[in-house]
């Protein structure tokens, strides 16, 4: 059997949540944990029976747990997805050619999101700040260990964070605190997901040890005004703007995010604007209900479903940025084939 596309991801990625579950891919696209890292040593989760099952199916290529609807990558086909005549990833293809489900080899690309302390109380997460009992910041203070112990020597690539923000959370603090050519010897890139608003100069010249490493950032704002802004946000978007200027400074691959919904999907081409204006790129995703609300206020939101009755005013907009060279409208491709 020829295959068509391959991915990266089951064979260099490793997700860290809350409860210690961890993830080869994003849970919002490929939900399957691979084990859990606060019951299980962390070698026996990443060559665990699930882990071995998902990098079955890139090796023999079907993919069958992945689906276009849910992955932006497998939707527009760009990295960690490639076509697999045209990869150029070439630990990727030794291990496919080897047909290595047990890796001898660590994740060299690890995304944290096991502290959910954050700045804000964005509708779309939260409903008040997180207030974390004994139990859970055990868990937390247990798992910075563990990157920082027995994780570390193997990353290449930092990511933090997807589950609160890095500037906020105690505990990811701790691990950008312990960042240095001695705890991680191959590091080559950070990249910090942020809603940017402790980004601040005076912030960033305490985190000097960190300048040389980053290399991207991602910065969530779901809004292209200061009204809306309010409304998804509740933070100070003047604020923002000043911090995205000092940002831009940095030379930095620069995104800002939007996650679509009904009351900012007219905005698209203003957001377009606003990330130009810092030259930054614009990534737009569909809504998902992470149990902060009802069905059907979900439902109420999501204007990227067929039945919403604004669907096709959204379609219209989206269509009006999709093809521009600095968008990447990921998973909402799908709604525009």
């Amino acid at each position: 059997m020829k295959i068509a596309y391959v991915c990266s991801r089951p064979f260099d990625w490793l997700e860290i949540h809350d409860d210690g579950s961890a993830f080869v891919c994003c849970p919002a696209w490929l939900r399957r944990p691979v084990g859990n890292l606060l019951t299980t040593p962390w070698r026996q989760v990443w060559n665990g029976a699930v882990a071995v099952e998902l990098r079955k199916t890139v090796i023999n290529g079907t993919l069958h747990n992945c689906s276009a609807r849910r992955c932006p990558f497998l939707a527009a086909i760009t990295s960690p997805v490639a076509v697999a005549d045209q990869c150029d990833d070439a630990h990727l293809l030794e291990d496919i050619r080897q047909k290595n489900t047990c890796l001898k080899h660590g994740p060299n690309t690890l995304n944290l999101s096991f502290d959910p302390r954050c700045n804000l109380t964005c509708p779309s997460c939260r409903h008040q700040p997180p207030v974390l009992d004994d139990s859970a910041l055990a868990r937390i203070d247990c798992l910075v260990r563990l990157v920082g112990d027995e994780l570390a020597p193997d990353v290449e690539e930092l990511r933090l964070s997807g589950h609160g923000d890095p500037f906020a959370a105690a505990g990811y603090r701790q691990i950008l605190n312990q960042v240095s050519a001695t705890t991680f010897p191959r590091l080559q890139r950070l990249h910090l997901h942020s809603n940017g608003l402790l980004w601040t100069p005076q912030r960033w010249v305490e985190l000097a040890h960190l300048h040389s490493y980053l290399t991207s950032a991602e910065i969530s704002i779901d809004a292209a005004d200061v009204t809306v802004y309010a409304e998804n946000r509740g933070g100070d978007f003047n604020l923002l703007l000043e911090n995205l200027a000092f940002i831009q400074s940095l030379s930095i691959d620069l995104l800002l995010s939007c996650v679509v919904q009904l009351n900012n999907y007219h905005q698209m081409s203003d957001f377009v604007h606003l990330a130009r204006r810092f030259g930054a790129r614009s990534y737009f995703s569909p809504l998902i209900n992470w149990g902060t609300w009802s069905r059907a206020e979900y439902q109420r939101r999501a204007v990227h479903l067929s039945e919403h009755p604004d669907h096709q005013a959204f379609c219209e907009a989206l269509a009006q940025v999709a093809t521009l060279p600095d968008v990447d409208v990921g998973a909402l491709s799908v709604v525009l084939a």
